[in-house]
């Protein structure tokens, strides 16, 4: 009886196997084993050509189904291998970035840095969380029943995107860009790379101590959806903060102290910049670069004797090497008149290196010749077309307006 037993087990057993056929056991070797490896190019725009398509629904904060059958292809530049960025990844080609949300944890085993990606869009949500643009599911609040851009779930994501090759740093790396701090509230730099990995140079975080970390859940900072915003010296807030989890792995690291070059991915809530680190690797001591005013457009030393062109004032605030407490000499053609006030003795107005509008430095309430206040036998001095040169103090107003601070005075007036 046994071995009858055993003779039926063995037959079954070979009927199994033949089943199985020869190329069962064979798996596809040469295919990622992440993603939808049937997907096909067709179709792909570039992501500033998705962010155009939607871009009311992305600066309405809506959201909306991709109905086409279109496609874009990019580089991963972040993941959550930090803890810090939570369940999306950033998505970046030559033209813009965006973040694809997924309610999945350890996206950096499948989606590492500098893996390139195709992603089939059909289907999926597109939309804008505080105007940044987003790729995913659809989100309730299960309290007002308000719907908004969410993340997909994985078992979605999976079927939506296949790996293109090998990941290489390098790709993601060459993709940074460096952050125009002089730009940083202008709405269509804002609008255009928003999402991107970039870099901003020699800032210090304004908190740092010695002592206080980046993301204490300690009660000790107001926190937003379990984030620590800290600012950065000599940067409004609302223009600009770094952003970090109490769930990241550094969020009780200490702040360094002193100036830093910072790495992330920065993303926008409105009109906020929001930079997401990656890992504590992404914040180094600044570099120390040797600056040449020479190196800059325009031309002179803003000395008395060899003024700077509007040109060169310009590009110097832009650079970020200007300090706001040195007098300069710049010389200009006024191009518009604001204002002259006999009432409180000084002038608003602007000059540009050939007297057009384009190209300004504005002169904030400034004064007359050696600082003399202006009157009713004076004020018809400052018109369109003269030269003068001024001497003051160049600031970076509210983040995009370059001028001479309250208190300048004309030298030279022609």
């Amino acid at each position: 009886m046994k071995q009858l037993k055993y003779f039926f087990f063995a037959l079954v057993c070979t009927l199994f196997a033949s089943c199985m056929g020869e190329d069962y056991a064979s798996p596809a070797l040469d295919e990622p084993p992440f993603g939808n490896n049937a997907l096909k190019e067709t179709n792909v725009l570039t992501i500033q050509q998705l962010k155009d398509k939607y871009n009311n629904v992305i600066n309405n904060s809506s959201m909306e189904e991709v109905t086409e059958d279109i496609q874009i292809k990019g580089i991963v530049t972040g993941n959550d291998i930090g803890g810090n960025i939570y369940n999306e990844v950033s998505v970046q080609d030559a033209t813009g970035a965006l973040l694809v949300c997924i309610t999945q944890g350890g996206l950096y085993g499948p989606l590492p840095v500098g893996q390139e990606i195709l992603i089939s869009l059909k289907g999926l949500m597109i939309g804008g969380y505080g105007q940044q643009p987003e790729i995913g599911g659809v989100y309730t609040n299960t309290k007002t029943g308000a719907q908004s851009i969410g993340r997909m779930s994985r078992y979605i994501w999976d079927t939506h995107y296949k790996l293109l090759g090998k990941a290489d740093p390098a790709k993601a790396e060459a993709l940074m860009e460096t952050f125009d701090i002089s730009q940083m509230s202008n709405a269509n730099y804002l609008a255009a790379h928003c999402g991107k990995l970039m870099k901003i140079k020699g800032v210090a975080l304004k908190d740092a101590d010695g002592k206080k970390v980046y993301a204490p859940d300690d009660g000790s900072v107001a926190l937003t959806a379990n984030c620590a915003n800290r600012a950065f010296t000599g940067i409004d807030q609302n223009s600009l903060v770094l952003r970090t989890s109490t769930y990241a792995d550094f969020a009780n690291t200490i702040m360094p102290q002193g100036e830093q070059d910072i790495v992330g991915i920065f993303t926008r809530y409105r009109n906020t910049w929001q930079i997401l680190l990656r890992t504590i690797d992404d914040v180094k001591v600044a570099e120390t670069e040797t600056f040449n005013v020479d190196d800059l457009e325009g031309t002179g030393h803003g000395t008395i004797e060899d003024p700077f062109n509007v040109a060169r004032a310009l590009a110097l605030v832009s650079s970020g090497n200007n300090n706001s407490e040195t007098e300069v000499y710049v010389t200009g053609i006024i191009s518009q008149v604001d204002e002259v006030s006999t009432q409180f003795g000084n002038a608003t107005y602007y000059i540009s290196d050939n007297g057009d509008t384009d190209k300004q430095l504005e002169i904030y309430r400034g004064y007359y010749i050696n600082g003399e206040k202006f009157t009713d036998d004076n004020k018809n001095m400052i018109i369109v077309g003269k030269k003068v040169t001024v001497a003051g103090k160049l600031v970076l107003f509210k983040g995009d307006t370059i001028e001479f601070t309250t208190g300048s005075k004309i030298i030279s007036i022609e």
